[in-house]
């Protein structure tokens, strides 16, 4: 699929429905995690658009990503009474699907998560718009090492 080629060689589930994450069989394992717009959701990036509006990661996939479904809801719901976390204010509006990997020989989920938002900044110059500023220097030795 197009919108994660950025992913390369990487094994991922597959963009899954993200307003069903209850009803999906989401390992609760180490990984990172992919939340992508909408159907023609798209976002302006340095160096193209791209429906990817968070990469993020967990110790457990299943509870995060639960998580996530939680305060979207909330935040959806709540429109005019609370201010949430981008990563949820974004889910609300333009949320539809996500997918994950999971971490292996020993990877620990933050190097996975640094590893995608790498790839990412690679391909689009930026980080998913509702990621913030990230660690910057951390990614440019992974960009270096590339």
């Amino acid at each position: 699929m197009a919108l994660l080629d950025f992913l390369g060689h990487l094994e991922h589930s597959g963009l899954c429905d993200f307003w069903q994450i209850k009803d999906h069989d989401i390992p609760p394992m180490p990984g990172a995690y992919i939340l992508v717009g909408k159907g023609n959701s798209h976002f302006a990036y340095p160096n193209g658009n791209s429906p990817i509006f968070y990469i993020g990661q967990s110790k457990n996939l299943r509870v995060r990503l639960r998580e996530h479904l939680k305060y979207a809801l909330q935040a959806r719901d709540d429109r005019q009474e609370y201010l949430y976390w981008p990563r949820y204010e974004f889910a609300a509006v333009y949320g539809g699907r996500y997918c994950f990997l999971r971490t292996w020989s020993g990877k620990k989920p933050k190097a996975l998560e640094e590893e995608l938002l790498a790839k990412f900044a690679i391909k689009y110059l930026s980080f998913p718009i509702a990621n913030g500023s990230g660690s910057w220097k951390r990614i440019s030795e992974i960009i270096e090492g590339a």
